[in-house]
């Protein structure tokens, strides 16, 4: 009787381990591309405020170090504005690491209207209503 159990627990290890083994493999793999995604949606969460953060100092820069010294003087034109506009840019751009702009990139696209986009929701957000 001992070797009919033996070779009945024998046969059912011989079917069984191969499934366990397959579910097995699946599980991991579903795990781990969860963790990729987990990962992936926080990498773009990081760079997205990133930017955001990046976007609003330089705009607070340009307009305590350009603007408001122009403006002060009543000197500020239409000339002046794209000037300070570009400086907002340059180190909105400046701010934001090289990994946060590649994921930045292949998110969204063309960073530099990415940047472009942030800087003039922060200049919006800044004018008087």
């Amino acid at each position: 009787m001992t070797d009919f159990f033996a070779a009945l627990l024998q046969g059912v290890l011989v079917l069984a381990v191969p499934v366990l083994a397959a579910f097995l493999a699946k599980l991991l793999n579903s795990k781990a591309d969860e963790a990729r995604q987990k990962i992936g949606n926080e990498a773009l969460s990081n760079a997205v405020g990133q930017a955001v953060v990046a976007a609003g100092l330089a705009v607070d820069y340009v307009a305590q170090t350009y603007v408001d010294k122009l403006k002060e003087a009543d000197r500020f034109s239409l000339e002046n504005q794209k000037e300070a506009f570009k400086m907002a840019k340059e180190e909105a751009s400046w701010m934001i690491t090289e990994e946060a702009k590649e994921i930045l990139q292949s998110s969204f696209g063309e960073l530099e209207d990415y940047i472009t986009t942030l800087i003039e929701a922060q200049i919006n957000r800044k004018k008087p209503q």
